[in-house]
């Protein structure tokens, strides 16, 4: 076994993450130690469950002469990032009851020489190790990197941060106040800065997201692996994801909610092969959010889209989007709901008390949307006919990638009921029949996610809400406040409405022009918590 002394000693770090078809390559130095890693391939995903990293390191890592150990608080976090990508070497987290699968690690990746960053009281029984100063100056003396500038930053950002930081020459990430576990001794030898373990060209793929550890981004990016920030833990998430999965020989996903690995390489399949949304990928949130002009082509009266013409429509709503793009961190699409069946105060020959209309009859409106690289979604009032039955009305147009369906209980009516005499509403095991209705036809014409809308502005419009099944991954669902008034009247409809909804339904709002009392401004729309994902216009 080793046995070295605390400050004594030095080690030369390389640090090379090696896919299948890559090879290791040592530092700056051709007598650098360089450091071997585990042949990886194919899909693969670790969790680290623990943050503390070494889920990553195994996965990615054979052995590592040098690491960086952080204490778990943001400060900590930050400044261990910085120094791990900084060195090129991997970084772990000393987490609760973790110690011994941390001293396990640091024996199997054979490590001579431990950096500890921040308050950390781990200590393994081999190697030498060193406490990291809080001095700027000290630091890049110690690690011998030259940090390019010094950046405040939010705690929650250090991991998205860390995936844009250059290897060997990073910003120093600070948040708050760093407290140094211990003094640095005075003949501690400096740390040498290691070469990058690719070529650009033979880079793997990495993705991370919000929730990864940061200790298992850094060592990616430290490793100089072509590492991706993507807004969920999905390749289908948005056209960034999408292109950076395209086509790679291995991708490795760190962190929670990637699914298992036969999952993920499922969703690597369906981003490289499904045709892709408006504003990329294949998922509708929370890659994109949506403003839309709702009405019909039938008649001005029930809302903009009667308006004015198709190429109109989609003009109107190109302007609203660069109203609302600002206040937006994801893509705003331009979107029509259009209203394709209409509920009637008479029965009609059919005796189910709604209008409608042949689906060529909205082919010129969801042609103009869609060259407008837009959304269509089909809106149904159903009177007293089934809900299912009418969405099946409208199969040719739903199969198409970029048309979403809406459903209206207001005007969903039961004997005896007269439309505007009273607020309709539908249950919850008509819904789902809708709901698997449309993820079948989704899956079987091998399209992307589709989006299913459900208005509401009273409880009693659905009224076993939380028997709603959000279980197939075909479809989207969003609960559309469907409700107009003054500000204040608005606001109790929103936080009502939200109140007991499961967390897999995203929010939507309508503003009216005329009914409103006044119309938000996109601002104060964008403003609304939770930020809404899809917003129409009446």
């Amino acid at each position: 076994m080793r046995h070295f002394n605390r400050g004594v000693g030095a080690a030369v770090l390389s640090f090379c993450l090696v896919a299948a078809t890559s090879a290791c390559t040592s530092g700056p130095d051709d007598a650098a130690p360089g450091i071997t890693a585990a042949q990886v391939e194919g899909a693969r995903v670790a969790v680290d469950t623990d943050e503390s990293g070494v889920e990553a390191t195994r996965l990615l890592v054979e052995a590592a002469p040098v690491v960086v150990v952080a204490a778990p608080d943001e400060a900590a976090q930050a400044r261990a990032a910085s120094v791990a990508v900084g060195l090129r070497a991997p970084m772990l987290t000393a987490v609760a009851g973790g110690d011994d699968a941390l001293a396990g690690e640091l024996d199997r990746m054979g490590t001579e020489r431990v950096l500890r960053v921040g308050e950390v009281t781990f200590t393994p029984d081999d190697g030498e190790v060193v406490d990291s100063p809080e001095d700027r100056a000290d630091l890049e003396e110690l690690t011998g990197i030259t940090f390019h500038s010094e950046q405040q930053i939010p705690g929650d950002r250090v991991d998205d941060v860390t995936v844009h930081q250059s290897p060997g020459s990073p910003s120093l990430m600070v948040v708050g106040q760093f407290t140094a576990g211990g003094e640095t001794a005075s003949d501690t030898q400096q740390f040498t800065v290691g070469g990058p373990a690719w070529s650009a060209d033979d880079a793997p793929r990495v993705l991370v997201h919000d929730q990864t550890p940061v200790a298992a981004v850094a060592t990616a990016v430290a490793g100089g692996a072509a590492v991706s920030h993507l807004r969920a833990p999905d390749p289908r998430v948005d056209g960034g994801s999408v292109e950076a999965v395209t086509d790679a020989d291995t991708v490795i996903a760190l962190g929670p909610g990637w699914g298992t690995e036969e999952e993920l390489a499922e969703r690597i399949d369906e981003a490289r092969t499904v045709p892709e949304l408006p504003g990329g990928g294949q998922l509708l949130f929370p890659g994109r959010r949506f403003v839309a002009a709702y009405g019909s082509p039938i008649t001005p009266a029930l809302g903009v889209l009667g308006e004015q013409g198709p190429e109109e429509s989609a003009e109107r709503v190109r302007r609203l989007v660069e109203e609302y793009q600002p206040y937006s961190p994801e893509p705003v699409i331009p979107a029509f709901e259009i209203i394709a069946t209409v509920a009637a105060t008479e029965p009609g020959p059919d005796g189910n008390y709604t209008n409608e209309w042949p689906p060529e009859e909205f082919e010129p409106l969801i042609d103009a949307i869609t060259e407008a690289g837009g959304y269509a979604v089909i809106d149904l009032q159903p009177g007293m006919a089934d809900l299912l039955d009418q969405a099946r009305l409208f199969e040719d147009l739903l199969r198409r990638p970029n048309v979403g369906l809406a459903l209206d209980p207001e005007w969903k009516l039961e004997p005896g009921q007269r439309p505007g005499a009273q607020i309709g509403s539908a249950s919850a095991e008509e819904i789902n029949r809708v709901t698997h209705w449309l993820a079948d036809l989704t899956r079987d014409s091998g399209g992307p996610q589709k989006l299913l809308i459900l208005h509401q502005f009273s409880l009693a419009m659905i009224t076993d809400r939380e028997d709603i099944d959000t279980s197939r991954p075909e479809v989207a669902i969003s609960l559309h406040a469907d409700g107009h008034g003054t500000p204040e009247m608005k606001m109790e409809t929103w936080e009502v409405l939200q109140q007991g909804l499961s967390p897999d339904i995203w929010m939507a709002w309508k503003n009216f022009y005329d009914e409103d009392t006044p119309t938000f401004t996109p601002e104060q729309t964008m403003a609304v918590e939770p930020r809404p994902w899809f917003v129409s216009y009446q």
